[in-house]
């Protein structure tokens, strides 16, 4: 298993970075410590990973402030700058828990940002507290990891100068082999976290399933807010999956779960803070009549969902948000991921959107081949060249009118990064 494709390997990539720090973060047991690892075994500098959790680091950086140059290799000399391949490169994990730790990675990036490429790896509480405070403006790029593609499994490594365009608004037509259609639906009807992909059975995946929730409602939560009942947040986990795909109402669930409809507003915040789940806004640019404010969430871990319709349109909901995060990452447009909904109740699941203008409709029916109507309507309403609706079918095809076409998840996903 190839993982470097989940942020792509750009993170990686001094030329990319330009000397700038790589913040990696994502939801919980995505890969990020076994992404820099593996980088670092493959480079020769497996000593320049440094975990800020484990308290003989603590002790060493007390006792010395540079104690990560000690295992450098080759010497830092003022005036006689290394080349970009033989820079050395330092990880610190976890790095956000230690007191003032926005202030030591300033110090450390302006002194040695010409000799050495600096990663900053943690999850919900990096993404959060990076945002606070201004004084590492400018010199990172924060990359996201996401949940695998079927490339990650069949080790394709995508190239920057290929890979960035969105490929479905030229070539729809890449048919996938087999072992990347085997590669999909292992994905599907397991997860796109890399331990259980790994394991492979649904035994292990809902064993480890269970600790995931757990660990990410008490511990991550813990650290991020002071919400004092837990068990509510919990419940509210388990009332989120049977709303999938479905604008969600706040007020019905403050009616069940029996408080305050800012409560609800503030823990399902929390819960996309933690990874846990993420929104979609609706798409509104130029359509009378669209819903404006009513939101759509989806898990991370499309494993949680039962129902096979829901599971299927989260699975696809998760592997955009993946594109569309790689496009703007990579510096190639401001893409993002909507939806479409008018209050006649015409909807689309999913709009892709560069630079805020809507370039491609998706519509998702798992086995239904015959076309939405309201895709074709919401095609010439808003100009989009593109429509796909995707069903379950490895390697279906069908063009049903100029740029509309019918086609199998697996073809899908072969065109996404």
């Amino acid at each position: 298993m190839d993982i470097r494709n989940i942020i792509g390997q750009w993170a990686l990539d001094q030329d990319f970075l330009h000397g700038r720090m790589s913040f990696i973060c994502g939801p919980r047991q995505i890969g990020k410590t076994t992404l820099v690892r593996q980088y670092l075994e493959r480079i020769g500098q497996r000593d320049n990973y440094h975990n800020w959790d484990s308290l003989t680091l603590r002790q060493r950086f007390a006792s010395n402030p540079l104690f990560f140059i000690a295992n450098i290799s080759k010497p830092l000399v003022s005036g006689n700058l290394p080349s970009t391949q033989n820079r050395e490169w330092i990880v610190f994990d976890e790095i956000h828990k230690y007191p003032h730790w926005k202030d030591i990675l300033k110090g450390y990036y302006d002194e040695w940002k010409e000799f050495i490429e600096f990663i900053i790896t943690g999850s919900a509480r990096l993404d959060y507290f990076r945002r606070s405070g201004d004084s590492l403006v400018g010199r990172y790029f924060l990359f996201k990891m996401n949940p695998l593609h079927p490339n990650d499994l069949t080790g394709v490594t995508l190239d920057r100068d290929t890979a960035w365009t969105p490929n479905i608004l030229e070539d729809p037509f890449h048919e996938p082999n087999q072992s990347f259609s085997e590669a999909t639906d292992h994905l599907y009807h397991l997860s796109g976290f890399p331990e259980p992909a790994s394991v492979g059975t649904k035994e292990f995946y809902q064993r480890w399933k269970n600790n995931h929730i757990s660990l990410i409602t008490t511990e991550d939560v813990r650290d991020l807010s002071r919400i004092e009942n837990i068990q509510k947040l919990q419940t509210l986990v388990f009332l989120l999956p049977e709303r999938v795909g479905s604008p969600l109402s706040v007020n019905n669930l403050k009616n069940i779960l029996g408080c305050a409809h800012a409560s609800v507003q503030n823990w399902l915040e929390i819960l996309k803070k933690v990874y846990l789940v993420f929104d979609l806004l609706p798409y509104s640019a130029h359509l009378a009549r669209s819903v404006r404010k009513e939101r759509k969430f989806f898990f991370w871990d499309w494993g949680l969902l039962e129902d096979e319709g829901k599971r299927f349109e989260n699975f696809v909901a998760v592997q955009l948000k993946r594109a569309v995060s790689a496009w703007t990452e990579w510096g190639k447009g401001d893409f993002n991921l909507s939806f479409v909904r008018t209050k006649d109740g015409r909807e689309v699941d999913f709009v892709i959107t560069s630079n805020q203008k809507a370039c491609l409709l998706i519509e998702c029916k798992m086995s239904e081949r015959t076309l939405s109507p309201n895709l074709r309507y919401f095609k010439d309403r808003l100009q989009v060249p593109m429509a796909f609706q995707v069903i379950e079918t490895p390697g279906h095809l069908e063009q049903v009118d100029k740029g509309i076409f019918v086609m199998g998840l697996d073809r899908l996903l072969k065109i996404l990064p």
